[in-house]
């Protein structure tokens, strides 16, 4: 019989390997949850609008870096036009915007489309204005919370180090 307390075993048991992608993803989701510093005031324009999200995509990154190790979230910011890219893995999301028509260009893990910020919400969010309101998910918002939830899906935790040595007991 195979020993319980063997890296091979859990490895291979299922009920374990569930309940470390259930941790996985409550750890992803308390981390992308946590909420900074309030702004000051609200933004006025789409430019100050993206600059805020890229902060708290930023903020976001590191909170999921500091789980995943390493710098597995990279958030690039590129000036005059401002543009964000969003890293993960083989994930890539791309933001870009449209200074004339204050929209904002989506693109990558089926976000596709131009979207528009709503200035009323205290985090910044953006509208898909490419959607009918047929679609499903019209009118919901793309927060930088959401965005990294989206991106870090399906991502997993590195192995617990406690789980590569025996237990309390030896004998």
């Amino acid at each position: 019989m195979a020993d319980p307390m063997k890296p091979d075993f859990t490895a291979q048991n299922p009920i374990v390997d569930a309940a470390n992608r259930i941790r996985a993803q409550r750890e992803v989701a308390r981390a992308l949850d946590e909420r900074g510093d309030a702004p000051s005031r609200l933004p006025e324009d789409a430019h100050e609008s993206l600059t805020l999200f890229a902060e708290h995509l930023q903020m976001g990154a590191k909170r999921l870096n500091a789980i995943f190790g390493g710098s597995a979230m990279k958030i690039v910011k590129l000036e005059r036009p401002l543009r964000l890219r969003v890293r993960f893995g083989a994930k890539r999301v791309s933001l870009d915007l449209d200074d004339v028509h204050q929209l904002v260009r989506v693109a990558g893990e089926g976000l596709e489309g131009e979207y528009q910020f709503d200035l009323s919400r205290p985090v910044p969010s953006l509208i898909n204005l490419s959607k009918l309101s047929t679609e499903a998910g019209y009118g919901e918002p793309l927060t930088p919370s959401s965005l990294l939830r989206l991106v870090a899906a399906d991502a997993e935790l590195p192995r617990p180090a406690h789980l590569d040595r025996s237990g309390p007991l030896q004998l």
